[in-house]
């Protein structure tokens, strides 16, 4: 599998810690030797996740990120398991850790959250 597609561009892990993104961004010792630009996908995706709630059941929004979302992830789990050899509980683990951080994100800094969201849709949209 090519895993070049996945990856955010260097420059959009470089603004999003600017905007707050390292700090914000969930940290567990399973991604600790992954690629930033793998753990900077894995958040977006939880970013994506997150915002899915916030539209009605069934709407065009809430489909659109939840696309965002499963699409990348789904991609990212074959990674995760595949290339770097990690176990299902662990990716679970993982995708327990970011999107509690996503939510914990929402609910303390809407500005920020707002924010990185907008930079990973920008990224996911030039990688198509």
């Amino acid at each position: 599998m090519k895993f070049f597609r996945y990856l955010l561009p260097l420059s959009l892990i470089l603004v999003l810690a600017g905007a707050g993104g390292a700090i914000a961004q969930p940290q567990t010792k399973l991604v600790q030797d992954l690629p930033k630009s793998l753990i900077q996908a894995i958040w977006c995706s939880a970013l994506f996740f997150e915002e899915s709630y916030y539209y009605d059941e069934g709407s065009e929004d809430m489909a659109h990120y939840e696309d965002l979302a499963f699409d990348l992830g789904a991609d990212i789990d074959t990674v995760l398991l595949e290339d770097h050899g990690l176990r299902q509980e662990e990716v679970d683990e993982i995708w327990s850790v970011f999107d509690s951080g996503a939510y914990d994100l929402t609910m303390e800094d809407d500005e920020s959250f707002l924010a990185q969201l907008e930079l990973c849709e920008s990224a996911y949209d030039e990688l198509l």
